[in-house]
C-alpha cells in the first residue's frame, strides 16, 4: 500500500513540463566564474567546519560559526545563480544579491567577535 502511494505521489507531483537545461552557457566565463566559486565556497565550507571541529566550542567558536554560515550562504547563493544561468529553475534577480550582503554581514560579524575576543 504504502509503495502504491508513493508511486502515485511521484506520478501526480511528476506531471511538470518537461525541458532541457540550458548547458551551453557552461562555457562563459562568468558562468565559469560562478563555479570556481562555488568549489571555493564548498573548499572553505570544509576546512571552517575541521577549525569548528578544533575549537570545541571554545570562545573563538561563536565566530568560526559566522563564518561557516557565511561560506554556506556564498555555496547556495552560487548555486541559485548557476541554477538560473542554467535556466533550471527561475530565481528572482534579488535572491542572489540578498545572500550575498547576507554572507558579507556574517563574515563582518564572525570578524568583530574575533577582535572581542582576541583585544
Amino acid at each position: 500500500m504504502k509503495k502504491i502511494i508513493l508511486t502515485v505521489a511521484f506520478f501526480t507531483a511528476a506531471t511538470a513540463n518537461a525541458q532541457a537545461a540550458n548547458l551551453a552557457v557552461i562555457t562563459n566565463p562568468p558562468t565559469i566564474l560562478n563555479i570556481l566559486v562555488f568549489l571555493f565556497a564548498c573548499a572553505c565550507l570544509f576546512l571552517c567546519s575541521q577549525v569548528l571541529g578544533l575549537v570545541k566550542g571554545g570562545q573563538l567558536s561563536k565566530s568560526w560559526q559566522m563564518f561557516l554560515l557565511g561560506f554556506t550562504l556564498l555555496a547556495l547563493s552560487q548555486i541559485a545563480s548557476l541554477l538560473h544561468t542554467f535556466e533550471i529553475l527561475a530565481v528572482p534577480g534579488f535572491v542572489v544579491p540578498v545572500m550575498m550582503v547576507l554572507m558579507v554581514g556574517l563574515f563582518m560579524y564572525g570578524m568583530y567577535e574575533t577582535k572581542r575576543i582576541l583585544s
